[in-house]
């Protein structure tokens, strides 16, 4: 709940609600002071003719009539009712009563010679009166009460509470176009500090994000939809930090191995006129498979080229059978396919990098285990070997990691192999992990989602 009532549209809803509620107080509160004057002097002049109509009805209609009439009168902008006398609040004001008695109309002339006093009755007041006097409920801010004395003794109330809008032209259009103008003015001021404000400051921190580690990270301030955008921009930073340290690693092992090379060489070659090519061969190998193996490193997160529709039981059994040393097949059904669409030459990289690992590390058994859960295929590939200790367990990922310190092809070979494996898993939809077998050796687990299934 918390989150979102944080969100961009709870902001604006709740930005809205809240002008709304500020327009509806001012308005109350202009009420309440001598500008609401303008206001109910021209609610005197409209209701001059039918306040005349009433006084007349009254006087000529049978007491019975008395209250129908009272209740056609009344509206939401008006309220009537007749007491014995004058309130001690009400008092004479000429020039409203000159506003009352000067319509165009005939009947108004029959108020010229009656008494008439007003009060302008506020929130607060009303609010007392209403307690003191149920049967007078009347739901506004303000209101002007017009007290007439009737022929017979008796005093004629009249609650007027009318519109602060213009209802007649030429001032009506005028007057809605400046407040929508005004309101417009107002929320889109206020969208700005809610919305836009935090957006800048978004934009400001994102031109100042740097990939070292002294650089200072996207505030994750302000509304929910701009915090998770931070938050992603601020992963994306440290996968691409991540990616640049990783490249700037290989290019100084590379510097490293091919420099190692090229010194053995020279060695070899100091002071001979001649040398032989057995011996420069293995030298000349190693650092061949080095490039090669950066090469399907640098390209192993490529987007995927040539995809085909692979069977990936049938794809891996085939791989597992033309390996040089036997491997043990397991499997669950058979005969279930799980066809997806990949590359076929990178899924049998990536399949020949876990078996060379299991073969390179374990004392000669090697397994591979295909079954099918309900997070899709999953492909193991297990040796006997002494297994890696915990903490180096996703190590091993990193380029030229290795559990062991020799760059030995027999034993180490360049340490791209499982980095290769996982990047192609990664650009198949797939997950690698490993883990410790509890028999002995590793276990190096490939995880193909359902949703990949064609």
């Amino acid at each position: 709940m918390g989150g979102l009532l944080n969100s961009i549209l709870a902001r604006v809803l709740a930005l809205t609600f809240g002008l709304l509620v500020l327009t509806l107080a001012a308005l109350i509160v202009i009420m309440q002071t001598p500008v609401s004057g303008r206001v109910f002097d021209r609610a005197i002049a409209e209701s001059a003719d039918s306040i005349a109509e009433l006084v007349w009805l009254i006087e000529t209609s049978p007491p019975e009539a008395e209250g129908p009439i009272l209740s056609t009168y009344s509206s939401r902008s008006r309220i009537a009712w007749v007491v014995n006398g004058f309130s001690g609040e009400l008092a004479p004001d000429r020039r409203r009563q000159a506003l009352l008695v000067s319509a165009d109309a005939a009947v108004t002339a029959r108020l010229q010679d009656r008494e008439i006093r007003f009060d302008l009755v506020g929130v607060v007041e009303l609010a007392r009166r209403r307690g003191a006097n149920p049967d007078l409920f009347y739901n506004t801010s303000s209101a002007l009460q017009v007290a007439i004395a009737l022929a017979d003794g008796r005093v004629l109330n009249i609650w007027l509470a009318p519109s602060i809008f213009y209802t007649r032209a030429p001032f009506a259009p005028y007057f809605l176009i400046a407040l929508v103008l005004v309101g417009t003015v107002l929320l889109g001021f206020a969208l700005h500090w809610v919305i836009m404000r935090p957006i800048r400051a978004l934009e400001h921190d994102a031109e100042r994000v740097g990939l070292a580690e002294t650089a200072v990270p996207v505030s994750e301030t302000g509304p929910r939809e701009l915090r998770r955008l931070s938050q992603a921009l601020n992963r994306m930073r440290l996968r691409l930090d991540g990616l640049i340290r990783e490249r700037e690693q290989i290019m100084v092992a590379i510097a490293h191995d091919i420099r190692t090379g090229l010194t053995k060489l020279r060695l070899r070659t100091d002071g001979r006129e001649t040398v032989p090519v057995t011996e420069i061969e293995p030298d000349l190998a190693q650092m061949e498979r080095l490039l090669s193996d950066m090469m399907a490193y640098a390209r192993a997160e490529s987007p995927l080229a040539e995809q085909e529709l692979i069977e990936l039981r049938a794809f891996l059994v085939a791989l597992a059978n033309a390996a040089p040393q036997r491997i043990e097949i397991t499997q669950d059904e058979p005969s279930d396919a799980f066809t997806i669409a990949g590359n076929r030459l990178a899924l049998a990289r990536m399949t020949e990098n876990l078996f060379e690992n299991a073969r390179a590390y374990g004392k000669g058994w090697v397994s591979l285990c295909i079954k099918r859960d309900a997070s899709g295929l999953i492909i193991a590939v297990e040796d006997d070997g002494p297994g890696l200790p915990e903490n180096q367990l996703d190590r091993v990922f990193e380029p030229f990691f290795r559990g062991e310190s020799s760059r030995n092809r027999a034993t180490g070979g360049t340490g791209l192999g499982l980095g290769i494996a996982r990047a192609i898993a990664h650009t198949h939809g797939a997950q690698i992990r490993l883990s410790n077998r509890a028999q002995g050796g590793l276990r190096a687990e490939l995880v193909f989602p359902s949703d990949l299934r064609m």
